[in-house]
């Protein structure tokens, strides 16, 4: 096997590995959220209205980078479960506010705690010298992906303004 190929196939390898334990770890997180009546899709606008403010249907989608009917769907099951209310706002009748709910910030709550455990059960058996090492080197990934050519698509599940940090 030439040298450039060996290269290749460890790439390969390093990238079949990442993938899985990316896909693995966010089955177990769904998983875990499910016993919290969330389906996956929801958990980014639990996480925008966790910040306890109060938006419209439009503001979410925009947020989320997805067209307002995508996001309809979702808050007309989180209203159904009582996760969520609607409010018209104050100056302009036309436009109704979406807030949680005293449940919908208790499964905030609850999934946050989850979301901790998880970590901490993913993370356990390693030093801190290496947990500090991983730190670096998953900063070097995030920083050498956003330096690749190319377009985030608009509404792409895993662009980095869905994620939110308590």
């Amino acid at each position: 096997m030439l040298e450039g190929e060996e290269k290749q196939d460890r790439q390969k390898s390093m990238q079949a590995l990442f993938l899985e334990i990316n896909r693995r770890y966010m089955g177990k997180c769904f998983s875990k959220m499910k016993e919290l009546e969330i389906h996956p899709s929801q958990i980014p606008i639990l996480a925008i209205l966790g910040k306890n403010e109060e938006y419209s249907q439009k503001e979410i989608a925009q947020i989320l980078g997805v067209k307002p009917p995508t996001v309809t769907v979702s808050i007309q099951r989180l209203e159904k479960m009582g996760m969520v209310c609607r409010k018209q706002d104050e100056h302009d009748k036309r436009i109704t506010r979406i807030r949680l709910t005293d449940k919908g910030n208790e499964v905030i709550q609850k999934g946050l705690a989850t979301m901790h455990e998880t970590e901490k059960y993913l993370f356990r058996n390693f030093s801190e010298t290496e947990l500090c090492l991983m730190r670096r080197f998953f900063n070097q990934l995030l920083e050498n992906i956003n330096t690749m050519p190319g377009i985030v698509e608009e509404g792409c599940p895993l662009s980095e303004k869905h994620v939110v940090v308590k």
